[in-house]
């Protein structure tokens, strides 16, 4: 059975749907709400790219702590090598082999005579 609307002569609609105009979905809603939903889609990408981004950094900063972990702990054993050369018994033996020997009695002082002095 068909229901005819006397009001507008048209089939299939009530009153109702004659005073709610905007009901349903129009081509404006549809741009618009397309709009909105690509918009949330490029924050979303953005969003997805910087968690990848902060996580490779953090993992970059491992390694640089690593690498300067073990850079420091290189640097530690080269300057304990050095101080290990510079030791008094290493200083001995080197000064001996150039025939500088260890003082024995205190040194003394030369004092030059000064204006008033004289």
């Amino acid at each position: 059975m068909r229901v005819v609307n006397r009001e507008q002569g048209q089939r299939g609609h009530s009153k109702q749907g004659a005073k709610n105009p905007g009901k349903g979905l129009s081509t404006k809603k549809v741009d618009r709400y397309l709009r909105l939903v690509i918009f949330l889609a490029l924050i979303g990408l953005v969003y997805i790219a910087n968690a990848h981004y902060a996580e490779k950094q953090v993992q970059k900063r491992e390694a640089l702590k690593q690498e300067v972990k073990r850079l420091k702990d290189r640097y530690y054993m080269k300057e304990a090598d050095l101080h290990a050369g510079v030791r008094y018994s290493e200083l001995v033996k080197l000064t001996d082999s150039l025939g500088l020997k260890k003082l024995t009695e205190p040194p003394y002082r030369l004092i030059t005579p000064t204006k008033q002095e004289e």
